[in-house]
């Protein structure tokens, strides 16, 4: 089984202000979909970048990108690239419990010329538009705005493992 963890934190003045630290994310259907042609059954290919993005919004995994709602606009907002190399998934170690894993790149947001937000939840997509695939989503423990002059990270893991 694959699983991904993220690594959020929240930044103002320089400062960590929130944080979650390897928190699971969930698997949409599209996504496990698309990893099971592609590895298995050869269909399709690897996308050549994935995107963070950002919601107002409480995603099923039977989401699709064009179902999810409310993605900031604005302020400095724009997803941000991850790309499938070794650009965007820099580093290949060893999760704590032993299995290999992928460590991404970390992204962030800033808030240039206004708030970003509210955002309730990081999302993985193939695209910045609503053609791609939903590939999983993180539901953050709280409701965050990025306000102007602030910004969020994310980074995340994907492994093996039993989890």
């Amino acid at each position: 089984m694959v699983s991904q963890y993220w690594d959020v934190k929240h930044i103002r003045n320089g400062e960590v202000i929130w944080e979650e630290k390897y928190k699971k994310n969930s698997l949409a259907n599209q996504g496990a979909l698309a990893i099971l042609q592609v590895y298995y059954q050869g269909i399709g290919v690897a996308p050549p970048d994935f995107y963070v993005r950002l919601c107002n919004y409480s995603p099923l995994v039977t989401d699709t990108l064009a179902t999810i709602q409310n993605e900031p606009v604005g302020n400095g907002y724009a997803p941000q690239p991850v790309p499938s190399s070794s650009i965007g998934f820099p580093v290949t170690d060893v999760a704590p419990d032993g299995n290999p894993r992928l460590t991404s790149a970390i992204v962030t947001f800033s808030a240039t010329t206004g708030n970003i937000g509210p955002v309730t939840t990081a999302f993985l997509a193939t695209s910045i538009s609503n053609t791609g695939i939903l590939q999983g989503f993180l539901p953050l423990s709280m409701q965050r705005t990025i306000l102007a002059g602030d910004s969020m990270t994310y980074q995340f893991y994907v492994e093996e493992g039993n989890s």
